[in-house]
């Protein structure tokens, strides 16, 4: 027989964590939340992070600039120990917002509290998140897998995949009407690799396929970004990895590249 749940107290206090490194923003933030009657933590640095594993929180407030943990590490950690804030994290900058801010917000689905002052903006966001009961929609991830199509240790070069090279490991991914193609060589006896790729489209022009954003990454974690040129193309010089991919600012949005293991370019 299943029981019912009890229905959530309405007077309950809301439990906000707010991870940000000290700023006159930080302050004005938490005061306004006490006077919504809201219980606020703050947390600045990742061993701070790490000893609340254990609270209960309904939303949590990242600030993007804060110096003391990078934005990315946050998200990924506070994923980690609570789950079920995956979709309850808002970002704001108490600094200057630079373009590597927005694409975390963008690829993590985040709600961005509008910069500079909290009022009418910031604040109308923070009086919804409390009004709201728990109940907050934000925007799913949007990153997309790609799909891979070719990989040369395995099959001969489909119709439209550029010939294989001997030294290397070709791959080629399709998403949606882009095909990105890669070709991964090791540098003898250094323990890195060079990773060569350019992304095409069938029947839209080069120009459509440059100033493409391309981020290395570890796991979760961010380790290098770069842009396409004129042709579509990128390079990348990297360390072998335990679990690496890249992730693809397309026009259509943000798709992921995963490159499996590379204990083939250590032997």
């Amino acid at each position: 027989m299943l029981q019912q749940q009890p229905p959530k107290d309405p007077h309950r206090r809301r439990g906000v964590l707010l991870i940000a490194g000290e700023s006159p923003l930080r302050s004005l933030i938490s005061t306004y939340l006490l006077t919504m009657r809201c219980a606020c933590l703050i947390v600045s640095a990742p061993q701070q992070l790490a000893g609340v594993r254990h609270e209960t929180f309904d939303w949590a407030l990242i600030d993007m600039a804060n110096t003391e943990m990078p934005a990315e590490q946050a998200i990924v950690s506070l994923r980690e120990l609570h789950p079920g804030l995956s979709e309850r994290m808002v970002a704001f900058s108490s600094g200057a917002t630079n373009p590597e801010m927005l694409e975390l917000i963008e690829r993590y689905g985040l709600r961005q509290m509008s910069q500079g002052t909290l009022l009418p903006q910031g604040s109308a966001t923070l009086h919804e998140l409390v009004a709201a009961s728990g109940q907050i929609k934000l925007l799913p991830r949007s990153v997309e897998v790609a799909e891979l199509i070719f990989d040369s240790f395995r099959a001969g070069s489909p119709a439209g995949v550029r010939s294989s090279h001997g030294s290397g490991r070709q791959l080629a991914y399709r998403h949606k009407n882009k095909i990105v193609d890669l070709l991964i060589t090791p540098r003898v006896g250094s323990g890195r690799v060079l990773l060569a790729g350019q992304v095409a489209g069938s029947g839209m022009g080069m120009a459509r396929n440059n100033c493409l954003v391309v981020l290395l990454i570890d796991g979760m974690t961010t380790v290098a970004r770069t842009t396409t040129n004129q042709f579509g193309e990128f390079l990348l010089e990297f360390e072998i990895m335990e679990d690496p991919g890249l992730q693809i600012r397309v026009r259509e949005g943000w798709t992921a590249i995963p490159l499996g293991k590379m204990d083939w370019a250590k032997k």
